[in-house]
């Protein structure tokens, strides 16, 4: 057996053994990525796209799980700030520790984001939480709030499991080394869009 076909034998075997929970789990990761950006949901986003690709899993569900996972996250960041919800944070060492991070993220980003924001931003490192955040306390309406929060989170879910679909096809790789390689990718895209908007601001503020 190839180095490749061992590769994906050891995937199914891990996706079988975790049985249905995959997909719930990955949403739930993906949902707790919007308060706490260190939540490593990216390795099953983008695993979910490679082990789709080689038929372990299905394409529909993974895209579904990280859609309503992100929608989710959002939906829920957005609500905790809006209705000033965050001392319910500050009650446990934990959320004090996220809100700080929170803050700090929302600090980073500046003056508070636009309605286009809310969909470009999430593919920056940390740039979905602070977005999120700032519509919260904005009072950006619920209608477009969800509207621009759910079709920013389809692109998304589209562009990282499409990053584990390609780099798994193109790489051949276990989905876990394959998801990394992603990682790798979408990070450089992040990197490049956030030289993007800095620019424009500072064109802006110039």
């Amino acid at each position: 057996m190839s180095a490749a076909g061992a590769g994906a034998g050891l995937d199914a075997a891990w996706v079988e053994s975790l049985g249905w929970w995959f997909h719930p789990l990955t949403a739930l990761l993906v949902a707790l990525d919007a308060p706490v950006p260190p939540v490593p949901s990216e390795l099953l986003v983008i695993g979910s796209g490679a082990l789709a690709q080689v038929g372990t899993v299905g394409l529909f569900p993974s895209l579904l799980a990280t859609w309503l996972g992100c929608w989710a996250g959002d939906a829920g960041l957005y609500a905790l700030f809006r209705y000033r919800l965050t001392g319910l944070l500050d009650r446990a060492s934990w959320g004090q520790r996220i809100h700080r991070g929170i803050l700090k993220l929302l600090d980073k980003a500046g003056p508070a984001p636009g309605y286009a924001s809310l969909f470009v931003l999430r593919f920056v490192s940390g740039g979905r939480t602070a977005s999120m955040a700032a519509a919260g306390i904005a009072g950006i309406p619920w209608r477009p709030f969800l509207a621009l929060s759910g079709s920013g989170s389809a692109v998304w879910s589209v562009y990282m499991v499409g990053l584990g679909w390609f780099t798994g096809g193109a790489t051949g790789l276990p989905f876990w080394a394959s998801a990394l390689v992603g990682m790798a990718l979408g990070t450089l895209a992040g990197l490049v869009i956030a030289g993007v908007i800095a620019v424009r601001r500072r064109s802006k503020e110039g």
